[in-house]
């Protein structure tokens, strides 16, 4: 049975597209059938508009979602059929500001769904603090995990968009595998 792994946010810039190519990078390694599916216009994914009935042949497909998926129904459809949804938090005011209602479309649209909530930015300052402060509160009693994604990288400003991507999922897979190794066993 093919699994659904959603990565959302209303956001642009918070790492979707980095943990979506982690993820999918380490489930190949462990010898599985990956498709991602990407809404946005990366040249290194496939669109969603593909025929759902080819996507059976593979055993993860990960959807690497454009930022506002919640105003998208192509998404929503995505969304409500995942196993995982994952949602990667970065530091910024609209973060602080979009968090409720981003965490109650999420739990609105699937409620069976694990959810994980990435962090994937800096975290030494008080809005940082506070965007945490607030996941936390907003996850107490739920099936929700979180999980520190941070890859601190230096990236030579001549590489194409596509080699970018690469050496960042790299680095996340080589060192961050544990955590990634959590989102997928509290399955």
């Amino acid at each position: 049975m093919t699994k659904v792994i959603s990565i959302i946010d209303l956001k642009g810039g918070t790492g979707k597209t980095t943990t979506s190519l982690a993820l999918q990078k380490m489930l190949v390694r462990r010898g599985f059938k990956v498709e991602l599916l990407n809404e946005g216009v990366l040249e290194m994914a496939r669109p969603v508009d593909r025929p759902i009935d080819s996507l059976h042949q593979f055993d993860y497909i990960i959807v690497d979602a454009s930022p506002g998926f919640t105003f998208s129904e192509k998404l929503d459809v995505w969304v409500k059929c995942s196993e995982m949804l994952i949602m990667p938090v970065t530091e910024s005011t609209f973060t602080l500001k979009t968090m409720d209602s981003m965490l109650n479309k999420m739990f609105e649209l699937n409620t069976a769904a694990q959810k994980a909530i990435v962090y994937t930015g800096n975290r030494n300052s008080v809005l940082f603090q506070h965007i945490q402060e607030g996941v936390h509160q907003k996850l107490t009693g739920t099936n929700a995990i979180e999980v520190d994604l941070f890859a601190p990288v230096l990236l030579d400003e001549n590489w194409s968009n596509h080699e970018i991507q690469n050496y960042i999922a790299e680095y996340i897979v080589k060192e961050m595998d544990q955590e990634l190794d959590t989102l997928l066993q509290h399955k």
